[in-house]
């Protein structure tokens, strides 16, 4: 494990990288904010000293930059083994493979206010197969969904690519299908008593590595309007933790299913 600046910067086999200074993120304030913590190249200290306090304010709330959030709720689920939105045939975090995860590549071309020494750590948690932390993805005893991108209530200002959905246990991967949920279009039109919806066609898949996680990428850019994801809480073929467990809970309205998350689209002229 890594102490901040105890070792030398590591180096790949395949050639040298260069710790470049970098910038803050543009847009995002006034540079870098001092660590709270000893920096060791583990996910819960990367965490808690640099993307919370150098990365989230413009990697956060509703619209955030490259649809990245690295808030602590978020950050694993966004990060681990997802494409990236500037370099789509490349995952943000590679697990064992820095030189192919973009999020080095980022902090080594643009930066987002961290010290350039930092960068080392990110690269030994790669390294190390990316693991979790305890603090920011604890086991919890209830299945239930504990993170999801876009949050409630979210106005994008453009079409997120993915919808990512994060749980407190692993998924059965064997659960997860076409029947299990839905991603809508809402029709909220005023003379309709009950918002109609149409379903809009998407892919679902688990990012390696990270079984709590499950990934919509809608077929098509998602045009303006409102969207809500929904989860059935039948147990014949509701989403169950990799221990049987299935969602609980009920919408008022006594439907079996749950809606995790909905949020607008709003495209300008």
């Amino acid at each position: 494990m890594l102490v901040r600046y105890s070792v030398p910067p590591y180096r790949f086999s395949t050639g040298s990288i260069l710790f470049l200074t970098l910038m803050g993120c543009s847009g995002g304030g006034s540079g870098s904010t001092p660590p709270t913590t000893m920096l060791t190249a583990d996910f819960d200290s990367i965490q808690t000293n640099i993307f919370t306090p150098i990365c989230s304010g413009c990697h956060g709330g509703a619209n955030p930059a490259a649809n990245l959030s690295l808030d602590a709720a978020h950050s694993y689920n966004d990060l681990v083994n997802v494409p990236s939105t500037e370099e789509p045939m490349l995952e943000r975090v590679k697990p064992g493979d820095p030189t192919d995860s973009f999020l080095v590549i980022h902090l080594q071309k643009d930066g987002d206010g961290a010290p350039a020494g930092d960068i080392q750590f990110v690269i030994q948690w790669i390294m190390d197969g990316a693991l979790p932390g305890n603090s920011s993805m604890p086991m919890e005893a209830e299945f239930k969904v504990n993170a999801v991108e876009p949050n409630v209530d979210d106005i994008r200002e453009a079409p997120p690519p993915r919808i990512i959905i994060g749980f407190t246990q692993e998924l059965d991967t064997t659960s997860v299908n076409a029947a299990s949920m839905r991603l809508e279009l809402i029709d909220d039109d005023a003379n309709t008593p009950i918002p109609r919806s149409t379903d809009i066609p998407m892919s679902v898949s688990i990012p390696a590595r990270n079984a709590r996680a499950l990934i919509l990428t809608p077929a098509a850019p998602l045009p303006a309007g409102q969207y809500q994801v929904v989860l059935t809480l039948d147990p014949s073929v509701a989403v169950r933790s990799v221990g049987g467990a299935t969602l609980s809970g009920l919408l008022p309205s006594g439907r079996r299913e749950s809606i995790v998350t909905r949020f607008s689209v709003a495209l300008g002229p």
